[in-house]
């Protein structure tokens, strides 16, 4: 009896230290459980073994769709106890159209990291109760044992016995008899029907190559998947109790915004001329320097304001010297935002738009949008939970929209039309440097779009809709490689046919000795083909940015020691191969 009540006492204590895991009851549908599971495996399995390029492909908007998928389902069942998060889905789906559609730098590398941080943001608050929208960007959490325990106590629910559980081990013993069968069977039948192969390797693009790395990708991501689903379903908290916080010290308050204040103010005083109209160069300053001059270091402070109002707010408590202050500080930083926006203005008027001035541009006015609602807030004396709403869903909005700009295009149109009667002022290079955004708005004019990525419009998992479209509609003749031109591509082959009839011996085996070949039965006949294609493609095999047919490793290995001159020379050589023809005879 003893016994019994000590080990009692031991279990009462070590509940109070360690709290016990409970899982979303959504979990004890057994088909709700197996749908995560797979869905893990899933997109473990996307990540690992299709082939992901550093832009967004096919297999990529697969893989974002299926991570939404969870919540759109909460959102069906009415589970979410964050009624806020099914307001953002129309977001995160426009953000996901918005990176199929565009190329820009903007969308194809930093938009994925906002999806994904918005998309973790948004599981990991799903289950929170909470009392305004801005809470659903700010998770609050702590993973127990690194979430080891919500995985190990989702098995144990998964696996354990139930009414169905007769019903699911038959499931999992067919399935263990039938995948093996149907991996040898696509096997077999892809090596006899060459359409059929064609179609299953565009349509997934195996690495059939063994990598050491899988060893650790594979239980890295599945476990990453499974913490994401299976936690953030199972994280509730209630979060709806307003804290009340402690006001500042005034003393301290008034001398660092009085401070700040009487900065502005004597900057300002050298701004006024300007901002009505008056120019007054400082020696040795052209005008173009001059509107250069301090756009992006007044959206910086503009930036700075923004945090410090909304920290103080966070503990005000309506002092008269804070709105003093607060105020004045606020009108005095969106006059500087003015100030930042005529000078933007005048630059572009002399020497053109630029995405990256285009964003701030747009930056300037979010800030200035912001600044304004805050002096709003402040004169009426509004609820700050509110303020922080409005801000919020501002933010998202305008970034959003910003996105959804084909900026590219606007950018090549708006330099153009500018300098059409002055074309000699035109920067065409930079022009070049845009992405394939730009092709439709350089239409009729000299310029040539450096190719800066390259995609296979017929494999799935490269395929971009707005890539594509324009390759299809436009042709390749204005977007190409700065590195090959018609003027120095026949003259290179000439001096150095015999080098790249050298090089391409160590192609032979696979290819054939005239490119007639599909290399190990999967790759598409190079005799003949255009060599501004073979050039970026070789060069994305030896950066490691492509796989076809999944042998972005071979061929690594094969031109991974080749220099651009040496590229060039090879798919001119290549270029020039044709079926049946003797290298022999050439």
């Amino acid at each position: 009896m003893k016994e019994t009540t000590a080990k009692q006492v031991d279990r009462l204590t070590n509940s109070k230290i360690k709290e016990p895991i409970v899982l979303n009851r959504l979990f004890d549908s057994k088909g709700f459980a197996w749908f995560i599971f797979g869905l893990s495996i899933l997109l473990m399995f996307i990540e690992n073994f299709l082939k992901m390029n550093k832009f967004v492909g096919g297999w990529h908007i697969v893989s974002y769709l299926l991570l939404l998928s969870p919540l759109v389902y909460l959102v069906y069942k009415n589970e979410l106890k964050n009624p806020y998060v099914k307001l953002f889905l129309p977001i995160l789906l426009i953000m996901i159209v918005d990176m199929f559609v565009y190329s820009n730098e903007m969308v194809q590398t930093f938009v994925p990291i906002v999806f994904y941080l918005m998309v973790i943001t948004l599981y990991l608050t799903s289950m929170h109760k909470v009392h305004s929208l801005y809470q659903t960007l700010l998770p609050n959490f702590v993973i127990q044992g690194v979430g080891f325990g919500y995985i190990g106590a989702f098995f144990d629910k998964l696996f354990v016995k139930g009414d169905n559980s007769n019903l699911y081990s038959r499931i999992g013993v067919a399935m263990l008899i039938t995948i093996p069968f149907l991996g040898l069977f696509i096997a077999l039948l892809y090596s006899a029907d060459e359409r059929f192969a064609s179609f299953l390797t565009n349509l997934v693009d195996f690495h059939f190559h063994f990598d050491i790395s899988y060893i650790f990708t594979v239980p890295f991501y599945l476990f990453i998947y499974m913490l994401l689903f299976v936690f953030s379903l199972s994280a509730f908290k209630n979060r709806t109790n307003i804290r009340e916080t402690e006001p500042f010290d005034m003393l301290i308050v008034g001398i660092f915004l009085g401070m700040i204040n009487l900065l502005f103010f004597t900057f300002l005083a050298f701004q006024f001329p300007f901002l009505f109209g008056e120019i007054t160069l400082p020696n040795h300053t052209t005008l173009a320097e001059f509107a250069r001059e301090g756009f992006f270091q007044l959206m910086m402070v503009m930036g700075i304001v923004v945090l410090i109002f909304l920290f103080i707010m966070r503990r005000f408590k309506g002092e008269k010297l804070s709105i003093f202050l607060l105020a004045g500080l606020l009108v005095q930083t969106a006059l500087m935002g003015v100030v930042s926006l005529k000078k933007m203005y005048l630059y572009q008027s002399i020497k053109g738009a630029t995405t990256l001035r285009y964003y701030v541009e747009w930056f300037d006015y979010f800030l200035i949008a912001v600044l304004v609602l805050g002096l709003i807030f402040i004169l009426r004396k509004m609820d700050f939970r509110r303020l922080l709403d409005i801000v919020a869903t501002l933010g998202v909005v305008s970034f959003t929209l910003v996105i959804s700009l084909d900026v590219d295009a606007m950018v090549a149109s708006h330099n153009i039309e500018k300098f059409k009667d002055n074309p000699n002022e035109l920067d065409k290079g930079a022009i070049s440097r845009l992405s394939i955004d730009a092709l439709p708005a350089i239409q009729g004019t000299d310029i040539i779009i450096n190719k800066s990525q390259f995609r296979d419009c017929s494999s799935f998992s490269e395929y971009h809709f707005g890539y594509c479209s324009k390759i299809s509609k436009y042709g390749e003749k204005q977007y190409r490689d700065r590195y090959l031109t018609p003027y120095n591509a026949p003259k290179y082959i000439r001096h150095n046919n015999m080098s790249a009839k050298e090089i391409y011996q160590s192609c032979a085996g696979c290819h054939g000795r005239d490119g007639e070949q599909k290399a190990l039965g999967k790759s598409a006949i190079i005799a003949g083909r255009d060599a501004n294609r073979t050039i970026q493609q070789l060069q994305a095999y030896r950066r490691g940015d492509l796989s076809l047919y999944g042998m972005g490793g071979l061929m690594r290995g094969q031109v991974g020691s080749l220099s651009d001159e040496e590229i060039n020379s090879l798919a001119l050589y290549i270029s020039q191969l044709k079926k049946g023809d003797s290298n022999e005879s050439r």
